[in-house]
Parts: structure tokens; C-alpha cells; sequence
């Protein structure tokens, strides 16, 4: 009797490690942007606070890309330094289907990894993979299904949205952002985001401060709103939020979008995209030497900001005028306002000051330096 009592309880105790062994997660995070830095310091804390919920956390990113003027400079996606900063094992590459097929494929499942996590991968996560793990999360910086797509907080910015927030909800096996949605914020108002202090991570110059500074406040807020979703284990659950929002896309940038739209882009229209989108361009004729067929050189406006005060009576859309007083170019806009240049670059030439710009632009307009028009090409 004592015996059969005895291995009752050993086989007692056998199910409850199991069953607790069972529902520790062991998480592939596939990560890439400042945005998603976030996510993995709230994950890597979680787990430090609470060691039986989370028990193994690895990254996988995507392959250092070359970049810069020539393709001259390496650079890194901010969540392998981040992996590196806090202990983790080195990342995963990984780039392509064939990469998800084989590595990635093998480190789940010799691994026993149980959730995959995605948030700003840039990849569709292969449905062979996501039909090897019981879970699966993406972190999204909108309120779905707003903006899905890639470039959600460009589009916020780009179309001066008021509110914005986050969504989390599950991988689809076959489209970006057509999960299940599992949790979401409340509405937050853009201005007080862009308020919020900036994290001392690595400054990229490629990213317009603002889209930095909505990175982080959304990442920060994603990261606690994924906290949750894990301490309440709201995956296990079959609970789906229902969505409060019109539904619309978010698509990648493109190097056109930046062009400046003389016939339609108002003042307050540029600078949002300036704000959204980084640096704008446009167009200045210029006659090429011993020919006189105008030919088109791009000029890049590397900044701008609002300007008052400005003669708006004879003035049209593009035609621009150097002010000595501030060394900045004024330029109008449909709407009758101005902007002003105080960084600009010539195609072919280094970034310069307007006054530079202008002493040198009869030499490389010639004669069409005298007509003193951004144009479109």
C-alpha cells in the first residue's frame, strides 16, 4: 500500500515539472530596427524577473548590408549590438526563405523553441516555420488594422495622424499583418510621443530625428504591452480583439516619394515629408558644357524649416531666393508659404551652405543660373 502510495506521488510530481517544464516559453525573436530593440530589453527583463516563464531567448536578424556614398560602410541591423550588450547568444542570419528553411529550421527544432516573435523583421516569416511552433506574435507600431505594412510611423507622420498606437497580434502564414490581433493600446496622441525623452541608443543619421523619436516612444510602449501579453498569457487564450479602425496600408518608402511636388506639395505638405521621409529633392536646369539642350541635376534638401515674413507677391511655386541675412534659401509653395534651406547639395558635389550653393551656381548651371527655379524634371 505505502509502495502504491509512493509512486502516486512521484508520478504526481513528474506531471507538475512537466506540465510547468510544458508552458515555459522558448522564444525566436526575429528583429532588426530601433523599434524592435525595445521589445527584446523588455523579453530579456522579463525573463531575468521571471526565469519560469521564459526560458531560452534567441535572435535571429538579418546580414550586415553595405551602404553609404560607393557602398563604402558596413553597417550592422541596431539589434545584433543590442543581442551582444546583453548577453545573448550571436544572432541568427538570416535573409532569405532558404536561410528560414535550413538554419533557422534547425535551430527550432533541435532547440525545443515554442514562439516565435517578430516585430519589424522586414521578412515574411515562412509558414513551414510558423506551423513548427504552438505560438507566434508580431509587435506592430499602429492600431490595426491602420497602416499595415512596413512603414506604419512614416505614414503616421506623413499624413499629420493625431493618434497612433500598437498592436499585437499573430503571424499569418502567408501576409504581412492579417493575424489575429491579440492586444492593442488605447489611442496615443502623436504630439506627446515625440515629447518623450530619446533612448541612448546609437544615432543612425539615416533616420529622420521624429520617425527616431516615435521609434522609441512605440518601441517602449511595445514592449510593456508585450509584457503583458506574455505574463497574462493572452496567446494561450482564444480571445481576438475586435478592430476599431479602418483598415488601410502602409507601404515601403521609396526614393520617390522624397521628390518635392511643385504643383501640389503645400509648405506644410513638404515638411512632413521631410519630417516622415529624411532629406527631399528636386530639380535645377543647367546647360552641359558646349551644348545648349538644358539637362536636369538633382539638388537635395538636406533641411528645412518654416519661414515667416516672406514677399509672397511675385513669387511661384519652386522659385527660390538666397536671404544674406539668414544664409538660407527661401523657397514658396503652392500654398503661398515658404520654407527655408539652410543645408543644401548640388548633384555631384558635397553637401554645402546656400551661399556656397549660390556662388557656385553659374558655374554649373551657365546661363540657366540666372533662372532661379526648382523644378521637376
Amino acid at each position: 500500500m505505502q509502495r502504491t502510495i509512493r509512486a502516486h506521488a512521484r508520478q504526481a510530481r513528474i506531471r507538475r515539472y512537466s506540465d510547468k517544464a510544458s508552458r515555459n516559453l522558448n522564444v525566436l525573436f526575429f528583429g532588426s530596427d530601433r523599434f524592435s530593440v525595445h521589445s527584446l530589453h523588455a523579453l530579456r527583463q522579463l525573463r531575468e524577473e521571471n526565469p519560469g516563464l521564459i526560458h531560452k531567448l534567441q535572435v535571429v536578424a538579418r546580414p550586415a548590408k553595405k551602404c553609404g556614398r560607393n557602398l563604402s560602410e558596413t553597417r550592422e541591423a541596431p539589434i545584433v549590438k543590442a543581442s551582444s550588450q546583453i548577453g545573448l547568444p550571436p544572432p541568427i542570419n538570416c535573409d532569405s526563405t532558404k536561410e528560414m528553411l535550413g538554419p533557422v529550421m534547425k535551430t527550432i527544432k533541435e532547440g525545443g523553441f515554442n514562439m516565435i516573435i517578430a516585430v519589424s523583421f522586414g521578412k515574411l516569416i515562412s509558414h513551414e516555420l510558423i506551423a513548427q511552433v504552438p505560438y507566434t506574435l508580431n509587435v506592430h507600431p499602429s492600431l490595426l488594422p491602420q497602416y499595415k505594412g512596413s512603414s506604419p510611423i512614416q505614414h503616421t507622420l506623413l499624413n499629420g495622424d493625431e493618434y497612433t498606437g500598437v498592436s499585437i497580434q499573430t503571424l499569418h502564414p502567408e501576409k504581412f499583418d492579417h493575424g489575429n490581433i491579440i492586444a492593442q493600446t488605447a489611442p496615443l496622441k502623436v504630439s506627446k510621443l515625440l515629447e518623450m525623452q530619446a533612448c541612448q541608443y546609437e544615432t543612425d543619421p539615416t533616420i529622420p530625428p521624429k520617425v527616431a523619436r516615435l521609434m522609441d516612444s512605440l518601441g517602449s510602449v511595445g514592449g510593456r504591452l508585450l509584457v503583458h501579453v506574455l505574463q497574462d498569457r493572452l496567446y494561450e487564450t482564444n480571445h481576438v480583439a475586435s478592430p476599431q479602425y479602418p483598415a488601410s496600408y502602409a507601404p515601403k518608402i521609396t526614393t520617390s516619394m522624397r521628390q518635392v511636388q511643385w504643383q501640389s506639395d503645400s509648405s506644410c505638405r513638404a515638411l512632413r515629408k521631410f519630417d516622415s521621409l529624411g532629406p527631399l529633392y528636386s530639380f535645377k536646369q543647367v546647360y552641359k558644357k558646349n551644348s545648349q539642350v538644358p539637362h536636369f541635376k538633382r539638388v537635395i534638401f538636406h533641411h528645412l524649416a518654416p519661414a515667416f515674413d516672406c514677399d509672397t507677391s511675385s513669387r511661384t511655386s519652386g522659385e527660390f531666393e538666397f536671404d544674406f541675412a539668414q544664409n538660407c534659401l527661401l523657397i514658396p509653395f503652392v500654398d503661398g508659404k515658404f520654407l527655408k534651406c539652410t543645408s543644401i547639395q548640388f548633384e555631384g558635389h558635397k553637401i554645402e551652405t546656400p551661399d556656397q550653393f549660390m556662388k557656385s551656381l553659374r558655374k554649373r548651371c551657365g546661363p540657366l543660373s540666372e533662372k532661379r527655379v526648382f523644378c521637376e524634371s
